[in-house]
């Protein structure tokens, strides 16, 4: 089996500061199933967002949503520590930002616009134990040291797939922990510097065209890989 999974805010949609998504790195996405690759998602949205998302897609490689703290695939599964969800009217207080609307329905990972992260949050953050990022659509709150990695390490050990066999799709700060856990790793070409420095393949195309750009060399040369920087082979 090989496994894709990509991010969805900056990667699936058009651009980085919008949540349209692009139709054509979807109709790649499907496309490249029929070779036989599993395709899923990995987000910092809550899993109901994430589910309806993955079904309507007609994607079949699971979930991590979260930022790796909650995992679907013939089962749901959360896999970090639950937090306390009276923090946040503390940190709405405190730093004059407004919790998302998706916070009720998450158990681990709290988010807040707008993105800015300052060094105060960072500070309060780290006085109660608590691991905080920004994605550049929200700031994310929870006690999951290793964000997206947990969920992605998760996720293929419900598959049986080897990190070898999975290609990873990001953009943004909260994807790096992400992209570690898989073989072969894409980066968006408008993703960010950090995240550039760890990929195996920079597509010239932004975002979801990005997305389709890759995964349409992917289909033209049957599910091989080439035109990498350095590292894994599928």
């Amino acid at each position: 089996m090989k496994l894709i999974l990509v991010d969805v805010d900056g990667t699936l949609t058009i651009d980085r500061d919008t949540y349209i998504l692009e139709l054509d790195a979807i109709r790649t996405l499907r496309e490249v199933q029929k070779l036989g690759f599993k395709v899923g998602i990995v987000s910092g949205n809550s899993y109901p967002v994430l589910r309806a998302l993955y079904t309507y897609l007609g994607f079949n490689g699971g979930i991590v949503a979260e930022n790796g703290c909650v995992v679907y695939y013939e089962g749901l599964y959360e896999v970090c520590e639950k937090i306390d969800k009276g923090l946040i009217a503390e940190f709405e207080k405190l730093f004059s930002v407004r919790g998302s609307w998706q916070n009720p329905f998450k158990c681990c990972d709290l988010t807040f616009t707008p993105p800015k992260l300052t060094e105060e949050m960072v500070k309060w953050a780290r006085e109660k134990g608590l691991y905080i990022k920004t994605s550049g659509y929200a700031i994310h709150i929870s006690k999951s040291k290793k964000g997206k990695g947990d969920g992605v390490r998760f996720l293929l050990s419900l598959l049986g797939v080897s990190k070898n066999d999975v290609i990873g799709i990001g953009d943004s700060d909260t994807d790096v922990e992400f992209l570690e856990e898989v073989g072969f790793k894409v980066v968006v070409g408008n993703g960010e510097e950090k995240v550039k420095k760890l990929g195996n393949y920079i597509t010239k195309e932004k975002s979801g065209k990005g997305v389709a750009e890759f995964v349409n060399m992917l289909i033209t040369n049957r599910g091989d890989v080439h035109g990498r920087n350095r590292g894994a082979d599928l």
